[in-house]
């Protein structure tokens, strides 16, 4: 596989551990594969590819893999549940999720890839890969995009610079190639600064606890001056304790979040009642938990989509929930982007709401935001409706002539 220049220096160092820290579509993956493809044209070697989930790895790596080394014709067998692949040589390539890093203790590995390590258990190289690697001084490399510096990925990658053995590569989008200077630059009017630079520029942000950390009252909250709208878009969290409401004028491409509902103790019936009791003629476009399409309310046996729909409400919601972080990210660049441009506003009158992105905060330790304090729900109604109408902009993937280098490695 032909290597850009960033990915051949990595593949030519001889460190034994290989830690990348790299932006978005830098190429992490693609050297991955072309990795566990070299290490694999040895007989009788075990090779884990690891990343955050079993089915991350799946959508990440699976079908380039197989294409790779269906190509090469170096595959005697394919097993599509177990997501692993058999060489003629007996070399075997397996792809692992680390929801569970207990269940991948046992082995003995030649090499392996810990890809979106930051996302991935901290225990699971300490614990369960090193010693793995030990009876065959098997290599590894760790590659991901950063993700502050309270995480385990970070402290690895500041311990390696000193380590004898290791070695660290920081790269950002840009200079990785593969993505053109013009996407990366309309990436910042989607994206808040520290975002920007966490997922482009491969910086370590310390982004602080807070899980709406772009929202300021100074900035955000503003008094909605004009009247009602015909059109309303409102974001909808059906937790029962209490089911939650966001009501968003939009404007151009402002948003104003005017109004909020929270009831307790009540179900989704109750919610449209309260909600054409306040707008009973502006048409509403309704943006709910994705969840709500099977889960339900009520005891009619409907479910939440349904009761929504039947109400005359428009209901905008993707088929499964999309990544926390994404949505997370996508509401943090409507308060404010990477140019300073501001276009979500909260009315003063919404108290509730501006509690919650006030005091709403990750797990301490994680990048998981916290599901006990009750500032989530309206959290959550906003940026459902907000990130389904902004989404974060993610460069489309390049094209590579993929190559063997000078020649076919045969086994």
């Amino acid at each position: 596989m032909k290597l850009a220049p960033w990915q051949q220096q990595v593949a030519n160092d001889p460190s034994r551990f290989k830690i990348i820290c790299a932006g978005r579509r830098a190429g992490k993956t693609y050297l991955s594969i072309r990795q566990l493809c070299w290490y694999a044209h040895i007989a009788n070697r075990e090779i884990f590819y690891i990343t955050s989930s079993y089915r991350a790895a799946k959508m990440i790596a699976w079908k380039p893999l197989k294409e790779r080394l269906l190509d090469l014709r170096w595959v005697k067998k394919i097993n599509e549940s177990e997501l692993s692949i058999t060489l003629k040589n007996n070399s075997t390539i397996s792809l692992k999720g680390s929801e569970n890093i207990h269940a991948l203790r046992g082995v003995s590995l030649a090499y392996c890839v810990i890809d979106e390590a930051a996302f991935c258990d901290p225990d699971l190289f300490p614990e369960v890969i090193r010693p793995a690697l030990a009876d065959q001084q098997g290599d590894a490399m760790f590659i991901s995009t950063p993700t502050g510096k309270g995480n385990y990925f970070y402290d690895l990658y500041v311990a390696a610079q000193t380590t004898p053995g290791w070695n660290t590569w920081q790269l950002t989008t840009l200079a990785a190639g593969m993505v053109p200077e013009e996407e990366v630059e309309a990436a910042r009017a989607d994206m808040t600064d520290s975002q920007f630079r966490q997922e482009f520029e491969a910086s370590f942000e310390d982004i602080g606890s807070r899980v709406a950390y772009a929202f300021t009252r100074e900035k955000n909250v503003a008094p909605y001056e004009h009247s009602t709208p015909k059109e309303l878009y409102i974001g909808i969290d059906f937790n029962l304790n209490p089911i939650s409401a966001s009501v968003i004028s939009r404007l151009g491409t402002t948003l104003h979040v005017i109004d909020e509902i929270e009831i307790y103790s009540s179900n989704t019936d109750e919610l449209v009642a309260e909600i054409r009791s306040r707008y009973p003629t502006e048409k509403i476009y309704a943006f709910p938990d994705p969840s709500g399409s099977r889960s339900q309310t009520s005891s009619a046996g409907r479910s939440d989509h349904v009761i929504l729909s039947n109400a005359g409400f428009v209901v905008k919601a993707p088929r499964k929930h999309d990544p926390v972080k994404d949505r997370i990210n996508a509401t943090n660049a409507r308060f404010t982007n990477a140019l300073g441009e501001v276009n979500l506003y909260v009315d003063p009158k919404c108290k509730r709401t501006i509690e919650c992105l006030e005091k709403h905060s990750y797990k301490i330790g994680t990048s998981i935001p916290s599901k006990d304090s009750g500032y989530d729900h309206m959290w959550d109604a906003l940026s459902y409706a907000v990130a389904y109408l902004y989404p974060i902009r993610k460069p489309a993937p390049t094209s590579q002539n993929l190559s063997w280098g000078a020649g076919r490695i045969t086994i």
